[in-house]
Protein backbone atom coordinates (compact mmCIF):
# COMPACT_ATOMS: atom_id res chain seq x y z
CA UNK A 1 0.00 0.00 0.00
CA UNK A 2 1.14 3.05 -0.95
CA UNK A 3 2.43 5.24 2.02
CA UNK A 4 -0.40 8.87 2.50
CA UNK A 5 1.80 12.15 1.85
CA UNK A 6 0.73 14.78 4.31
CA UNK A 7 1.21 18.65 4.36
CA UNK A 8 2.78 20.33 6.92
CA UNK A 9 3.77 23.75 6.61
CA UNK A 10 2.55 25.34 10.51
CA UNK A 11 3.22 22.27 12.83
CA UNK A 12 1.97 24.86 15.92
CA UNK A 13 -1.42 25.28 13.97
CA UNK A 14 -1.93 21.59 12.68
CA UNK A 15 -2.48 19.73 15.40
CA UNK A 16 -4.46 16.87 13.73
CA UNK A 17 -1.61 16.52 11.33
CA UNK A 18 0.68 15.97 14.28
CA UNK A 19 -1.82 13.60 15.92
CA UNK A 20 -1.67 11.06 13.36
CA UNK A 21 1.73 11.05 12.71
CA UNK A 22 1.65 10.30 16.61
CA UNK A 23 -0.83 7.66 16.02
CA UNK A 24 1.60 5.73 13.19
CA UNK A 25 4.79 5.82 15.72
CA UNK A 26 2.18 4.47 18.55
CA UNK A 27 0.96 1.46 16.17
CA UNK A 28 4.67 0.56 15.13
CA UNK A 29 4.56 2.13 11.64
CA UNK A 30 7.18 4.15 10.16
CA UNK A 31 7.19 7.81 9.94
CA UNK A 32 8.47 10.12 6.86
CA UNK A 33 9.72 13.84 8.76
CA UNK A 34 11.73 16.70 7.77
CA UNK A 35 14.13 17.82 9.99
CA UNK A 36 16.50 21.24 9.77
CA UNK A 37 19.23 19.35 7.71
CA UNK A 38 17.36 16.46 5.47
CA UNK A 39 14.39 14.26 5.47
CA UNK A 40 14.66 11.58 8.50
CA UNK A 41 12.54 8.17 9.22
CA UNK A 42 11.60 7.80 13.15
CA UNK A 43 10.14 4.99 14.66
CA UNK A 44 8.50 4.33 18.56
CA UNK A 45 12.28 3.08 20.05
CA UNK A 46 11.05 1.35 22.38
CA UNK A 47 8.38 -0.57 19.71
CA UNK A 48 11.17 -3.65 18.32
CA UNK A 49 8.72 -4.83 15.16
CA UNK A 50 8.91 -1.04 14.29
CA UNK A 51 12.99 -0.76 14.75
CA UNK A 52 13.11 -3.77 12.65
CA UNK A 53 10.73 -2.67 9.84
CA UNK A 54 13.29 0.60 9.59
CA UNK A 55 16.49 -1.33 9.38
CA UNK A 56 14.95 -3.56 6.70
CA UNK A 57 13.66 -0.78 4.72
CA UNK A 58 16.83 1.41 5.06
CA UNK A 59 18.97 -1.60 4.25
CA UNK A 60 21.27 -0.59 7.15
CA UNK A 61 23.91 -2.72 9.17
CA UNK A 62 22.31 -3.89 12.13
CA UNK A 63 25.22 -2.89 14.53
CA UNK A 64 24.96 0.57 13.49
CA UNK A 65 22.22 2.26 16.42
CA UNK A 66 19.91 5.02 15.68
CA UNK A 67 19.93 8.50 16.73
CA UNK A 68 17.77 9.49 19.50
CA UNK A 69 15.69 12.70 19.36
CA UNK A 70 14.61 13.57 22.98
CA UNK A 71 12.07 16.12 23.98
CA UNK A 72 14.05 18.38 25.94
CA UNK A 73 17.66 17.98 26.93
CA UNK A 74 17.16 16.97 30.17
CA UNK A 75 16.03 13.70 29.10
CA UNK A 76 19.66 13.03 28.44
CA UNK A 77 20.68 12.96 32.02
CA UNK A 78 18.85 9.78 32.47
CA UNK A 79 20.11 8.13 29.60
CA UNK A 80 24.06 8.77 29.32
CA UNK A 81 27.23 8.59 31.89
CA UNK A 82 28.63 11.72 31.81
CA UNK A 83 27.81 15.38 30.61
CA UNK A 84 31.16 16.41 29.85
CA UNK A 85 31.93 20.56 29.86
CA UNK A 86 32.59 20.42 25.72
CA UNK A 87 29.06 18.30 25.93
CA UNK A 88 27.02 21.46 27.78
CA UNK A 89 29.31 24.20 25.43
CA UNK A 90 28.40 22.43 22.55
CA UNK A 91 25.15 22.27 23.00
CA UNK A 92 24.76 25.72 24.44
CA UNK A 93 26.28 26.73 21.00
CA UNK A 94 24.72 24.75 18.46
CA UNK A 95 21.34 23.13 20.01
CA UNK A 96 18.74 22.72 18.62
CA UNK A 97 20.34 22.37 15.60
CA UNK A 98 22.29 20.36 12.84
CA UNK A 99 24.82 18.99 15.43
CA UNK A 100 24.76 14.78 16.64
CA UNK A 101 26.69 14.23 20.07
CA UNK A 102 27.94 10.73 20.91
CA UNK A 103 27.91 10.02 24.24
CA UNK A 104 28.63 7.05 26.36
CA UNK A 105 25.71 5.75 27.57
CA UNK A 106 24.53 4.81 30.58
CA UNK A 107 21.32 2.42 29.45
CA UNK A 108 21.65 -0.73 27.73
CA UNK A 109 18.05 -0.70 26.26
CA UNK A 110 16.51 0.01 23.88
CA UNK A 111 18.82 -1.83 21.88
CA UNK A 112 18.58 0.26 18.39
CA UNK A 113 19.82 3.18 20.14
CA UNK A 114 23.28 1.97 21.93
CA UNK A 115 26.75 0.57 20.18
CA UNK A 116 28.19 -2.51 20.94
CA UNK A 117 30.82 0.05 22.67
CA UNK A 118 28.01 1.49 24.63
CA UNK A 119 27.61 4.41 23.01
CA UNK A 120 24.13 6.80 22.33
CA UNK A 121 23.95 9.49 20.05
CA UNK A 122 21.75 12.46 20.28
CA UNK A 123 20.47 15.25 18.64
CA UNK A 124 17.87 18.58 19.21
CA UNK A 125 17.07 19.16 15.75
CA UNK A 126 16.00 22.68 15.43
CA UNK A 127 12.87 22.35 12.67
CA UNK A 128 9.64 22.67 14.85
CA UNK A 129 7.77 18.90 12.94
CA UNK A 130 10.52 16.86 14.73
CA UNK A 131 10.99 18.95 17.69
CA UNK A 132 6.62 18.73 18.45
CA UNK A 133 6.45 15.37 17.78
CA UNK A 134 9.53 14.34 20.13
CA UNK A 135 7.59 16.50 23.25
CA UNK A 136 4.47 14.50 22.50
CA UNK A 137 3.52 11.74 25.09
CA UNK A 138 6.68 10.68 26.21
CA UNK A 139 7.27 9.04 22.92
CA UNK A 140 11.96 7.98 22.86
CA UNK A 141 11.90 8.57 18.37
CA UNK A 142 14.64 6.74 17.25
CA UNK A 143 15.85 7.92 13.45
CA UNK A 144 17.86 8.56 10.64
CA UNK A 145 17.58 9.51 7.41
CA UNK A 146 15.44 8.96 5.00
CA UNK A 147 17.26 7.03 2.22
CA UNK A 148 18.59 3.51 1.93
CA UNK A 149 21.83 2.89 3.34
CA UNK A 150 24.95 4.90 0.71
CA UNK A 151 22.72 6.38 -1.00
CA UNK A 152 22.09 10.16 -1.42
CA UNK A 153 19.86 12.08 1.54
CA UNK A 154 16.80 13.29 0.48
CA UNK A 155 16.33 17.24 0.97
CA UNK A 156 12.32 16.96 0.27
CA UNK A 157 9.71 14.50 -0.45
CA UNK A 158 10.20 14.81 -4.08
CA UNK A 159 14.07 13.65 -3.74
CA UNK A 160 12.77 10.21 -1.55
CA UNK A 161 13.40 6.75 -3.10
CA UNK A 162 10.31 5.08 -4.30
CA UNK A 163 11.46 1.85 -1.77
CA UNK A 164 11.61 4.65 1.01
CA UNK A 165 8.06 5.78 -0.14
CA UNK A 166 6.54 2.79 -0.34
CA UNK A 167 8.06 1.50 2.37
CA UNK A 168 6.85 4.15 5.14
CA UNK A 169 3.45 4.17 6.95
CA UNK A 170 3.12 8.25 6.87
CA UNK A 171 4.80 11.33 4.88
CA UNK A 172 4.84 14.76 6.05
CA UNK A 173 5.87 17.21 3.29
CA UNK A 174 7.16 20.54 4.79
CA UNK A 175 8.87 21.09 2.11
CA UNK A 176 12.60 21.35 1.70
CA UNK A 177 14.89 20.81 4.86
CA UNK A 178 16.73 24.11 6.09
CA UNK A 179 20.47 23.24 5.68
CA UNK A 180 19.93 20.39 2.69
CA UNK A 181 23.72 19.26 4.80
CA UNK A 182 23.60 16.01 7.27
CA UNK A 183 24.64 17.02 10.73
CA UNK A 184 28.02 17.03 11.98
CA UNK A 185 28.79 14.13 14.39
CA UNK A 186 30.77 14.64 17.15
CA UNK A 187 31.90 11.66 19.79
CA UNK A 188 32.48 13.52 23.23
CA UNK A 189 33.71 10.91 25.16
CA UNK A 190 36.97 11.77 24.00
CA UNK A 191 39.31 14.38 25.36
CA UNK A 192 39.41 16.95 22.61
CA UNK A 193 36.14 15.68 20.98
CA UNK A 194 36.59 13.60 18.08
CA UNK A 195 35.05 14.79 14.85
CA UNK A 196 33.36 11.86 12.63
CA UNK A 197 31.51 13.44 10.09
CA UNK A 198 31.88 17.05 9.32
CA UNK A 199 28.38 18.63 8.05
CA UNK A 200 26.42 21.47 8.68
CA UNK A 201 28.56 22.69 11.36
CA UNK A 202 32.70 23.14 10.62
CA UNK A 203 35.41 21.74 12.36
CA UNK A 204 36.94 24.83 13.06
CA UNK A 205 33.79 25.72 14.90
CA UNK A 206 33.68 22.70 16.97
CA UNK A 207 37.42 23.64 17.29
CA UNK A 208 36.77 26.84 18.86
CA UNK A 209 33.51 26.25 21.04
CA UNK A 210 35.75 23.57 22.80
CA UNK A 211 38.64 25.31 23.30
CA UNK A 212 37.25 28.18 24.66
CA UNK A 213 35.83 26.46 27.43
CA UNK A 214 32.52 25.78 29.66
CA UNK A 215 30.94 28.85 31.61
CA UNK A 216 28.52 28.13 34.68
CA UNK A 217 26.60 30.29 36.00
CA UNK A 218 24.66 29.25 39.68
CA UNK A 219 21.90 31.61 40.35
CA UNK A 220 19.42 32.28 43.03
CA UNK A 221 17.54 35.04 44.14
CA UNK A 222 20.00 37.72 46.07
CA UNK A 223 23.48 36.22 45.22
CA UNK A 224 24.30 36.53 49.13
CA UNK A 225 23.83 32.84 50.19
CA UNK A 226 23.19 29.68 47.88
CA UNK A 227 24.74 30.96 44.16
CA UNK A 228 27.78 32.46 46.19
CA UNK A 229 28.01 29.16 48.49
CA UNK A 230 27.59 26.82 44.42
CA UNK A 231 30.32 28.97 43.03
CA UNK A 232 32.93 28.94 45.84
CA UNK A 233 32.16 25.10 46.15
CA UNK A 234 32.17 24.10 42.81
CA UNK A 235 35.68 26.30 42.38
CA UNK A 236 36.62 24.55 45.53
CA UNK A 237 36.30 21.16 44.14
CA UNK A 238 36.85 20.98 40.29
CA UNK A 239 40.74 19.28 39.75
CA UNK A 240 43.11 21.44 38.89
CA UNK A 241 44.68 19.03 36.21
CA UNK A 242 41.65 18.89 34.53
CA UNK A 243 41.76 18.98 30.79
CA UNK A 244 38.55 20.71 30.82
CA UNK A 245 38.31 24.73 31.06
CA UNK A 246 35.83 26.00 33.12
CA UNK A 247 34.71 29.05 34.10
CA UNK A 248 32.05 29.78 37.10
CA UNK A 249 30.42 32.87 38.35
CA UNK A 250 27.34 33.68 40.23
CA UNK A 251 24.43 35.86 39.99
CA UNK A 252 20.48 36.83 41.78
CA UNK A 253 17.68 38.01 39.91
CA UNK A 254 16.70 40.47 42.64
CA UNK A 255 19.93 42.07 44.10
CA UNK A 256 21.34 44.73 45.77
CA UNK A 257 24.30 45.44 43.20
CA UNK A 258 27.77 45.03 45.05
CA UNK A 259 26.69 43.49 48.72
CA UNK A 260 28.69 40.88 50.41
CA UNK A 261 27.50 37.59 51.56
CA UNK A 262 25.75 37.04 54.60
CA UNK A 263 27.65 36.33 58.11
CA UNK A 264 26.09 33.06 58.22
CA UNK A 265 27.46 32.09 54.27
CA UNK A 266 30.66 33.86 55.15
CA UNK A 267 31.15 31.67 58.48
CA UNK A 268 30.06 28.23 56.83
CA UNK A 269 32.13 28.48 53.78
CA UNK A 270 35.33 29.56 56.44
CA UNK A 271 34.77 26.65 58.23
CA UNK A 272 35.71 24.70 55.13
CA UNK A 273 38.63 26.38 54.60
CA UNK A 274 37.11 28.89 51.72
CA UNK A 275 37.47 32.68 52.26
CA UNK A 276 34.29 34.33 50.50
CA UNK A 277 34.69 38.21 52.12
CA UNK A 278 35.52 39.64 48.89
CA UNK A 279 32.56 38.36 46.84
CA UNK A 280 30.13 41.49 46.13
CA UNK A 281 26.40 40.49 44.82
CA UNK A 282 26.13 40.74 41.14
CA UNK A 283 22.69 41.37 39.28
CA UNK A 284 21.70 38.98 36.46
CA UNK A 285 21.71 40.76 33.20
CA UNK A 286 21.73 39.75 29.25
CA UNK A 287 25.48 39.81 29.21
CA UNK A 288 25.31 37.29 31.74
CA UNK A 289 22.75 34.76 30.46
CA UNK A 290 23.79 35.31 26.82
CA UNK A 291 27.77 34.03 27.85
CA UNK A 292 26.86 31.52 30.10
CA UNK A 293 26.61 27.97 28.66
CA UNK A 294 25.28 26.34 32.11
CA UNK A 295 23.14 28.13 34.23
CA UNK A 296 21.80 26.03 37.36
CA UNK A 297 19.44 28.00 39.57
CA UNK A 298 17.95 26.73 43.48
CA UNK A 299 14.42 26.80 42.43
CA UNK A 300 11.87 26.48 39.92
CA UNK A 301 10.41 30.12 40.31
CA UNK A 302 13.44 31.27 39.36
CA UNK A 303 13.78 29.06 36.40
CA UNK A 304 10.17 29.62 35.02
CA UNK A 305 11.35 33.44 35.68
CA UNK A 306 14.46 32.78 33.46
CA UNK A 307 12.70 30.71 30.68
CA UNK A 308 10.19 33.55 30.60
CA UNK A 309 12.19 35.94 29.88
CA UNK A 310 15.17 34.31 28.34
CA UNK A 311 13.18 31.44 26.13
CA UNK A 312 16.05 31.52 23.96
CA UNK A 313 18.28 29.90 26.65
CA UNK A 314 16.25 27.51 27.85
CA UNK A 315 18.33 24.64 26.62
CA UNK A 316 20.96 25.42 29.24
CA UNK A 317 19.18 26.74 32.22
CA UNK A 318 18.65 23.51 35.03
CA UNK A 319 17.38 23.16 38.29
CA UNK A 320 20.33 22.62 40.53
CA UNK A 321 19.43 19.33 40.98
CA UNK A 322 17.82 18.37 37.71
CA UNK A 323 21.72 17.57 36.67
CA UNK A 324 22.81 16.08 39.33
CA UNK A 325 20.14 13.56 40.32
CA UNK A 326 17.74 14.02 37.72
CA UNK A 327 15.06 15.42 40.02
CA UNK A 328 13.54 18.35 39.75
CA UNK A 329 13.96 18.90 43.86
CA UNK A 330 14.79 22.89 45.06
CA UNK A 331 17.30 24.05 47.62
CA UNK A 332 15.73 26.37 49.83
CA UNK A 333 16.82 29.72 50.72
CA UNK A 334 18.63 29.92 53.95
CA UNK A 335 18.12 33.87 53.88
CA UNK A 336 17.60 35.29 57.29
CA UNK A 337 17.53 31.84 59.22
CA UNK A 338 20.00 30.51 61.73
CA UNK A 339 23.86 29.51 61.21
CA UNK A 340 22.94 25.72 61.65
CA UNK A 341 20.48 26.15 58.85
CA UNK A 342 23.18 27.96 56.54
CA UNK A 343 25.36 25.13 57.44
CA UNK A 344 22.69 22.51 56.48
CA UNK A 345 22.11 24.30 52.97
CA UNK A 346 26.13 24.13 52.66
CA UNK A 347 26.54 20.43 53.33
CA UNK A 348 23.25 20.14 50.41
CA UNK A 349 24.98 21.96 48.22
CA UNK A 350 28.50 20.43 48.58
CA UNK A 351 26.37 16.89 48.00
CA UNK A 352 25.29 18.14 44.95
CA UNK A 353 27.86 19.47 43.28
CA UNK A 354 30.10 16.95 44.23
CA UNK A 355 27.84 14.75 41.82
CA UNK A 356 27.83 17.43 39.32
CA UNK A 357 31.35 17.04 38.84
CA UNK A 358 31.07 13.69 38.75
CA UNK A 359 28.40 13.71 35.76
CA UNK A 360 30.74 16.02 34.16
CA UNK A 361 33.47 12.97 34.12
CA UNK A 362 35.90 14.42 36.90
CA UNK A 363 36.28 12.04 40.14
Amino acid sequence: MRSRILKITSPEKQPQEIEKALQVLKKGGILCLPTDTVYGLAVDAYNERAVDRLYQLKKRAEEKPLILFPKDHKIIVHLVKYFSPSALALISNFWPGPLTLIFEASIKKPRCLVSKEGKIGVRMPSHPVPRIISQKDNLLLATTSANISGEKSAVEVQNLSPVIKEGVDLILDSGPAFFGKESTIVDITTVPPHIIREGKIRQDEIKRVCEKGLNILFVCTANMCRSVMAEAIFKNLWPGDSPYKVNVRSAGINTVPSSPPSRFTVAVMKKRGIDIRSHLSTPLTDELINKSDVIFVMERGHRDYLVKLYPEAQNKIWLLKEFSRGREEEVFDPAGASEEFHQEKARELEKEIEKIVEKMGEK
